[in-house]
């Protein structure tokens, strides 16, 4: 598969490789009424799968023979244990702005695209709130918006931080309501993309441990390869994709709660939301070995 992607890619940036594709989709989006500014009633939002067929082509054509897809079998378990009732969280290491729409891409391809619609991506509001077309990228997938625990770390007026503080507690309430609902909950536990020169941006947050008591199931998956390398803060479509092997090797279903006794006893010197943090990093670079 994807044997007619091995003629190298154009020189440029992904707005002048894929400008036609870019086009359409700005000229479907301008089509569209503007979406609504987010505050604590608004935290969900559901796809807008018009535009999904065009990212995934994006992402299809930077994909090499052998980019696969292994233990498709743990992520169709971890659906059915949603649909099921069951409340299930996935965590995944993040590598660029296209992880979310190749593995739509690659679900398509291997004939399992309903398996995609039934995640809801945990997102930072920085995605959505951004001005250019990284926005237009996430509309297309289902998501809760949150602000990111960095955003309090640096100063806003009391006002925002009051505002910021309620989105998340909706975001909160609204994942709660919905665990049980049949939708699988997914999660960068790093909380940014992978960056050069940036040894943080690879570790887990403590956040993270939050998410994993609130779900009965979990399942972790590694991305190898990446089409999309973060060069500097630019929006996606600045950046300079490049053809490569794309991998997403999924573990197996655990126990969400056996998971995190297992994983504070490995790390006896640190607390549970630490240790959790630690846990998942090692786990899911593990899957990549």
């Amino acid at each position: 598969m994807y044997e007619s992607n091995q003629q190298p890619l154009p020189a440029g940036t992904l707005s002048e490789i894929f400008s036609k594709q870019l086009a359409i989709l700005q000229d479907q989006f301008a089509s569209k009424p503007a979406m609504q500014r987010l505050n604590p009633d608004n935290v969900v939002r559901w796809a807008d799968k018009q535009h999904r067929p065009l990212f995934s082509d994006i992402c299809r054509r930077l994909l090499l023979p052998g980019s696969q897809i292994v233990g498709l079998d743990q992520l169709q378990k971890l659906t059915q244990l949603a649909r099921d009732g069951q409340s299930c969280l996935l965590c995944l290491n993040h590598r660029s702005n296209l992880d979310v729409p190749t593995l739509d891409a690659m679900l398509t391809d291997f004939d399992e695209p309903a398996l995609f619609d039934r995640l809801i991506w945990i997102a930072g509001r920085k995605l959505e709130e951004d001005e250019n077309q990284t926005s237009q990228l996430i509309k297309g997938f289902n998501r809760i918006l949150v602000t990111p625990h960095s955003w309090f770390n640096t100063i806003h007026p009391e006002e925002q931080v009051a505002e910021a503080k309620r989105i998340n507690m909706a975001a909160e309430r609204s994942m709660l309501a919905l665990r049980h609902e049949g939708w699988v909950f997914s999660l960068f536990p790093a909380g940014t993309r992978l960056r050069p020169n940036d040894e943080s941006s690879k570790h887990a947050i403590a956040e993270t441990d939050s998410y994993l008591k609130a779900f009965d199931n979990l399942l972790l998956c590694h991305i190898s390869g990446c089409t999309l390398p973060v060069s500097q803060d630019h929006a996606f479509v600045n950046e300079r994709p490049r053809l490569d092997r794309m991998v997403y090797t999924f573990g197996t279903v655990q126990r969400t709660s056996e998971w995190r006794e297992r994983t504070a006893a490995k790390y006896p010197h640190l607390d549970h939301r630490a240790a959790s943090a630690a846990g998942i990093e090692a786990a899911i670079e593990a899957l990549g070995k």
